[in-house]
């Protein structure tokens, strides 16, 4: 299912009202040049095991069967598709015959550049289209040892040598390569010039799901995609999600003036970074309420965050499914959303990967009420409406309704939850602001 979604939309990175000065660049060049962009855009692509339905909650979508012909997908079934991966982002590397467009999993989770499979790679985890052969782009660069790029974690053992890099992550992946440069592009011109990048050349323990050709962060760390665009002078950049779509269209990251307009965004401040293995963007959450009701025993200290084992805190986290919430906090969510719903008679159901899990009939669903997350500033509230809360499913004996969310050992807003609200980083001024919108108009059909 994910595979036919995404063989459409490798087609070319779509960015538009791009004004960007071009520098050249050579291996040794490690100045980024000073340029000035109004907007661009990035193809964004929703996790297709969700859909939303008429009633307007997103339902986990059946798993489809080894045997397509013979066992069609049925609503009755009690497999659905894995929650992976929420995003991923569509990007160009490369010019002439080494112009080549991928898939690139959205991870916020490890602090880490963008990488891609590059030829020879060995072991290397399927992707959907040929590994990036550098050799066939007259732009690419390999960055040497002496490079301002190539410091702590990366580094090389004689200074005339390459960059190398080794990127670990969860699950055991483990990344090795090196450094590179090469241009960042779209099919009328060049985008970033030079784009700094990790050729994997050793891939071991990476779920590509047979389609993503690397991995691609958002967050701090100073070679991200974002931190490479704002040395270049464009410091927001912003997103909208859509979830699953029955129609096969797909919404944008988006940089400068790009981002739409709205009047009702509501902003918070992004917290300082407590260290340098901190990438993520931090936000000061103090309460939490339900149907307008403060919750009880939840206090601002719950999301306090730690310097030195990345526990606590509170980020907001695109390349996760389920919101996640410490287990003190995740316990008086479930028991007061249970003890409203108690009187309904409620059937409880086991479900992998849930934890509050229910028969829900049209009037279950109807006394849902919202839950609001509160930020340190005063008009900053959150507010994940019953849609956005709980995942609805079906088996033969009906609807089930699963509360989105799961403990950890810190408070991630996941994707799900971020379903129709605009979010803004401004990386400049450490600031995020949100507002609800109708992420679907703000999208494209892709064949």
């Amino acid at each position: 299912m994910m595979l036919k979604t995404h063989l459409a939309i490798v087609t070319a990175l779509l960015l538009h009202h791009l004004s960007l000065k071009v520098v050249a660049s050579t291996a040794n060049n490690s100045t980024l040049p000073n340029t000035i962009s109004t907007g661009f855009s990035f193809l964004l692509v929703a996790n297709n095991a969700i859909r939303r339905h008429d009633d307007g909650f997103l339902h986990l979508q059946p798993a489809l069967p080894t045997n397509l012909q013979t066992q069609p997908p049925s609503s009755e079934s009690n497999t659905f598709e894995p929650l992976q991966n929420s995003s991923s982002l569509v990007v160009s590397i490369g010019t002439g015959q080494g112009l080549r467009s991928y898939v690139l999993k959205v991870d916020t989770s490890v602090n880490m550049l963008p990488w891609i499979q590059c030829v020879p790679c060995i072991p290397h985890a399927p992707q959907h289209n040929d590994i990036f052969n550098f050799a066939l782009s007259p732009t690419f660069h390999n960055i040497p040892g002496t490079s301002s790029y190539c410091v702590p974690p990366y580094g090389s053992f004689f200074s005339n040598q390459q960059c190398a890099i080794r990127i670990t992550g969860p699950g055991g992946l483990l990344v090795t390569g090196f450094l590179e440069q090469d241009h960042l592009t779209k099919t009328d011109g060049t985008v970033i010039q030079p784009f700094v990048f990790g050729c994997s050349h050793s891939t071991r323990n990476f779920n590509s799901e047979g389609i993503f050709a690397g991995v691609i962060s958002l967050g701090r760390s100073p070679l991200s995609l974002v931190m490479q665009v704002a040395a270049r002078g464009v410091t927001q950049f912003s997103y909208c999600l859509i979830g699953g779509s029955k129609e096969n269209r797909h919404s944008f990251l988006r940089f400068g003036s790009d981002i739409p307009h709205n009047p009702h965004y509501r902003t918070t401040r992004i917290l300082p970074v407590l260290g340098a293995h901190e990438s993520d963007y931090y936000l000061n959450l103090t309460g939490i309420s339900l149907g307008g009701q403060k919750l009880e025993g939840i206090h601002p200290e719950m999301f306090a965050r730690s310097s030195k084992d990345k526990k606590g805190g509170c980020v907001v986290d695109l390349g996760a499914p389920l919101t996640v919430v410490v287990q003190e906090v995740y316990n008086i969510i479930e028991e007061s959303m249970w003890s409203h719903l108690q009187y309904l008679k409620l059937e409880r159901v086991e479900r992998p990967e849930f934890g509050l899990c229910f028969r829900a009939t049209k009037a279950v669903i109807g006394s849902f009420k919202p839950l609001s997350l509160h930020f340190a500033d005063e008009e900053a509230v959150l507010v994940l409406s019953p849609e956005k809360l709980f995942l609805m499913m079906h088996d033969k004996e009906g609807q089930i309704a699963c509360l989105a969310m799961k403990s950890g050992n810190r408070t991630v807003i996941g994707a799900f939850q971020q379903v129709d609200t605009r979010f803004v980083y401004d990386v400049k001024d450490s600031k995020l602001s949100f507002a609800s919108e109708s992420c679907i108009r703000d999208t494209i059909e892709v064949d």
